[in-house]
């Protein structure tokens, strides 16, 4: 997780200082293509151990949203955002997707609202807002 988490890191700084002369499908290659390096002995240990994969519409649909929205579409939106306002503002954003998550938990899931939920938001938006802000010279 603390190589994944410096690599985004490093991903997102390098990304709104180097211009890059290619689309922004052909730059989300390298990182597809390191992924699916990096899955295949997962995938081969798992296909030895006599786990074996079943494709059927379920199957189909979850890969299908999997690889347009979390896959693509968040990388095209995430690359657009640090071309907008830089890799260093577009960070503190990242402490969104909790909020982001807990509503789709409540409204996919059922799952319940507690107290906690708020209490965490309110930190996370207060943070984004005090971290955002531009500081006047007096």
């Amino acid at each position: 997780m603390v190589v994944a988490m410096l690599s985004w890191a490093m991903y997102s700084a390098l990304l709104r200082k180097k211009k890059f002369e290619l689309s922004q499908i052909s730059l989300l290659q390298p990182i597809i293509s390191a992924g699916l390096i990096l899955l295949v002995p997962a995938y081969l240990i798992e296909m030895s151990l006599g786990y074996r994969l079943n494709i059927h519409l379920p199957f189909i649909l979850t890969l299908s949203y999997v690889v347009l929205f979390p896959g693509l579409a968040s990388f095209f939106f995430w690359i657009k955002g640090i071309s907008i306002i830089g890799s260093n503002r577009s960070g503190i954003f990242l402490h969104l997707m909790p909020i982001f998550s807990t509503i789709m938990a409540i409204l996919i899931f059922k799952e319940k609202f507690m107290n906690f939920h708020l209490f965490g938001a309110a930190f996370i938006i207060s943070g984004i807002f005090l971290s955002s802000r531009k500081e006047k010279n007096g």
